[in-house]
C-alpha cells in the first residue's frame, strides 16, 4: 500500500500515512486536534478543513488520503488542549491524612555486622513496622525495590528513602532511593469529553500544576454509547479505545511533569476517576453488557493496581487507585464528586447534580444517598450543536440580549475572538430569547420577530449571536432551531430525572436545602437562567452553589489519605441506584419538561412571577 505525507496548518506538522486513511484519522495519529463529535460518521460537520490548492471546505472524516496533501484547519475546527479549563487551583492545598496512596519515608538502618545477621530486606521492613506499627495490615517489598536495596543502602551509609505505597492496606515498598526533598502524585479525571491530570505534592497536599486535553476517544463518538458500539462493531475497536484513553492520559501526565522539570519516576502514585464505561475502556474490559438489559457492568470496584498494568507512564510499580462505581451509568467520577462535596456528611437534604457529558444526580442526607443517571447526552458539552464547543478559550460562556436595541452582549472564555458556544452560553441564550419573545415556550423561533438576527438558513430558522464580520470570521455564530430542540431535550432529561428521583423518596423540590452543581460548564452557569429554562428546580438562589470539577478534587483527596479512599468506598456501597427507565412516570415527566421552563408553570413560581 502506498504512503503519502499530510501537512497540517497552522503548525506545519507533517505525518506519513497509508493511502486510504481519512484526514481525521491521520490527524489523530499525529496528535493534531480536529473537532469531531460524531466519531467520524460525517454527521456533525465539526471537522471542516481546507485543502490547499482546492476550493471550499471538506470534512476531514470523509476525505481520504490518496496523494500528498497540505490541510489547513480553521479556528472553529481546531482542538487546542491547553485552553481547556481545569478546576484545582494551583497553589491550593488539600488535606493530607494518614497513609497517602504513596509517600517518601526517610529511613536510617543499622549497617550489617558480625553480630547482626538480618538480611537487608528484613532490617528495612522491621524499621517500617517500628515506625508505622498497625497503620498497615502487613509490610512487603517489591522486587524492583529489593534489587536496588543492597547498592543504595551501602552507598548512602544506610540513610535513604523508601517509597511506601498503601496497596489495599499493605505497606508495600515500591522503591529504594537516595533521599529527596519532595514526593508527587497525580489526580486524574478521565472524562468522556476531556481528561485532566493534576500534580500534587504528597507531603503537603499542594496542587503544583495541571494539564487538560480533549479525550482522544472523541474521534470514535461524543458519548459513551457510541463508543460501546464502536468497540462491538470493529475488530480492534476495544483496543483502539483503550489506546486513545491511555495516550491522552499519558500526554497530560507527561506535559504537567515536564512543565515542572520532573521525570515519570517522580510520580509515585495516581488516582483515576471516571464513569463506568470510561473505566472499562481504559482497562480494556468489554463494556458491551452495560447497554444490554439488565445493564450490568463487568466490575464496579477493583483492588489497587500498578501503573504498568494500567499503561500509565509513571513509575511502573506506582499504585493506581480507581474510584469505585455505583452502577452502569453512575461511575467513580460521581462517588469522588460526592466525597468532595461531602453530600453524605450533612444533616441538610442535599441534591448534587453533575452536569457533564451526561447528567447524574444524587439525593443525600447524613449516611444515606440515592442516585440516578439522567441520560442528558453531551449537548451541554457542545456536542451535536452547530457552533457548540466545550468550555475552553474562545467559547461564548455568557449571553445577554437587548431586544430594544437588538444588541447581544456576550462574554468569551480567554482573551480571544469567539469560536463557538459552550453549555453556559447556550443556557443564557435560551433564557434570554425566551424572555425577549424570540422563542416561545416550546422553543420555536418566531420568524416574524423584528430583527435581522432572526433568519432562515438552509431551511432552518436561527438566531445570530455574533456577526462574523464583527470578529473577522467567515461565518456568523448562530443558534438554530434544531440546536434549541436538542438543548430542551437535554435539560428536560436532567430535570425530569431529578423530579422522578425526588418523587421516589416522597420529597418535594422545595425541601432541598442544598443544591450543589458540579461539572465543567457549571463554573459559568447563571442560576436564574438555569431555572428560567427548567434545567434546575426553582429554589431560593442562596441554596444553589457551583462547585466546579468535584471529580478531580475527590481524586486529589483520595490520593492524599486512606480515610478519603475508605469514605469513597463507603459512599459507593451505601448509594442506591435508581433506574429511571424502570419507572413508568419518568417518560411522562420527560415529555412535560419539553417546554420552557415546563408544562406545569406552578413548578417555577419565580419565573412566572418575574
Amino acid at each position: 500500500m502506498s504512503r503519502h505525507t499530510v501537512t497540517f496548518l497552522p503548525g506545519g506538522v507533517a505525518v506519513a500515512t497509508e493511502s486510504g486513511r481519512t484526514v481525521l484519522e491521520t490527524a489523530a495519529a499525529a496528535g493534531v486536534g480536529i473537532n469531531s463529535a460524531c466519531g467520524g460518521q460525517g454527521t456533525c460537520g465539526k471537522c471542516k478543513v481546507m485543502v490547499l490548492g482546492e476550493d471550499g471546505e471538506v470534512l476531514a472524516c470523509q476525505l481520504l488520503v490518496e496523494r500528498d496533501l497540505t490541510v489547513e484547519i480553521p479556528p472553529e475546527s481546531q482542538v487546542r488542549d491547553s485552553s481547556i479549563l481545569t478546576k484545582l487551583s494551583v497553589g491550593a492545598a488539600l488535606t493530607v491524612g494518614e497513609a497517602p496512596l504513596a509517600q517518601r519515608v526517610a529511613v536510617e538502618l543499622a549497617p550489617p555486622g558480625a553480630a547482626r545477621h538480618e538480611a537487608d530486606a528484613e532490617r528495612l521492613l522491621r524499621a517500617l513496622r517500628q515506625r508505622f506499627g498497625g497503620a498497615f495490615q502487613d509490610y512487603a517489598l517489591d522486587l524492583a525495590a529489593l534489587r536496588a536495596l543492597p547498592a543504595v543502602g551501602r552507598s548512602q551509609d544506610w540513610r535513604f528513602d523508601a517509597i511506601l505505597a498503601d496497596v489495599n492496606g499493605v505497606g508495600r515498598v515500591i522503591g529504594v532511593e537516595p533521599s529527596a526533598s519532595a514526593a508527587y502524585g497525580l489526580a486524574i479525571d478521565l472524562g468522556t469529553t476531556t481528561i485532566v491530570a493534576a500534580l500534587l505534592e504528597l507531603e503537603t497536599g499542594r496542587v503544583v500544576g495541571s494539564h487538560a486535553q480533549l479525550n482522544g476517544q472523541t474521534r470514535f463518538g461524543a458519548d459513551v454509547i457510541s463508543r460501546i458500539i464502536y468497540a462491538q462493531e470493529n475488530e480492534n475497536g476495544l483496543a483502539e479505545l483503550r489506546e486513545a484513553a491511555r495516550d491522552t492520559i499519558n500526554h497530560c501526565v507527561e506535559s504537567v511533569l515536564r512543565e515542572h522539570d520532573l521525570e515519570p519516576d517522580d510520580a509515585l502514585a495516581a488516582v483515576i476517576v471516571g464513569n463506568t464505561v470510561m473505566t472499562h475502556l481504559l482497562l480494556g474490559v468489554d463494556p458491551a453488557n452495560i447497554r444490554r438489559e439488565p445493564y450490568v457492568p463487568a466490575f464496579r470496584s477493583l483492588p489497587t493496581l500498578r501503573a504498568a498494568d494500567v499503561g500509565l507512564a509513571i513509575r511502573p510499580g506506582a499504585p493506581v487507585y480507581l474510584a469505585p462505581c455505583v452502577s452502569s451509568y453512575v461511575g467513580g467520577d460521581i462517588t469522588a464528586g460526592a466525597l468532595a462535596a461531602a453530600v453524605t456528611d450533612s444533616p441538610q437534604l442535599t441534591l448534587f447534580i453533575d452536569l457533564g457529558t451526561n447528567g447524574e444526580a444524587v439525593v443525600a442526607r447524613d449516611e444515606w444517598a440515592v442516585c440516578c443517571s439522567c441520560s442528558a447526552g453531551p449537548a451541554f458539552e457542545g456536542s451535536g450543536l452547530d457552533y457548540g464547543m466545550y468550555a475552553a478559550s474562545g467559547a461564548i460562556e455568557r449571553v445577554a440580549y437587548d431586544p430594544a436595541t437588538d444588541t447581544v452582549d456576550y462574554g468569551v472564555i480567554g482573551d480571544e475572538a469567539p469560536r463557538g458556544i459552550c453549555g453556559s452560553g447556550y443556557v443564557d441564550t435560551l433564557a434570554e430569547l425566551l424572555r425577549a419573545g424570540v422563542i416561545d415556550r416550546s422553543g420555536r423561533i418566531a420568524l416574524d420577530f423584528a430583527s435581522p438576527r432572526v433568519r432562515v438558513r438552509s431551511e432552518i430558522p436561527e438566531f445570530v449571536l455574533v456577526w462574523g464580520s464583527e470578529v473577522n470570521r467567515a461565518e456568523d455564530i448562530s443558534v438554530g432551531q434544531d440546536d434549541i430542540q436538542t438543548l430542551i431535550r437535554s435539560k428536560s432529561a436532567v430535570y425530569s430525572g431529578v423530579a422522578t428521583l425526588l418523587d421516589s423518596l416522597n420529597l418535594r423540590a422545595m425541601e432541598i436545602e442544598r443544591l450543589l452543581i458540579a461539572g465543567g460548564f457549571g463554573n459559568y452557569l447563571h442560576p436564574d437562567h438555569a431555572v428560567a429554562i427548567g434545567l434546575l428546580p426553582d429554589l431560593p438562589r442562596e441554596r444553589i452553589r457551583f462547585l466546579g470539577n468535584t471529580a478531580l478534587t475527590g481524586a486529589g483527596m483520595a490520593l492524599l489519605a486512606r480515610e478519603a479512599r475508605q469514605r469513597t468506598e463507603a459512599i459507593a456501597a451505601r448509594m442506591t441506584n435508581f433506574e429511571l427507565s424502570a419507572v413508568p412516570s419518568y417518560m411522562e415527566r420527560y415529555v412535560s419538561g419539553l417546554f420552557l421552563p415546563h408544562t406545569d408553570l406552578s413548578l417555577f413560581p419565580s419565573v412566572t412571577q418575574g
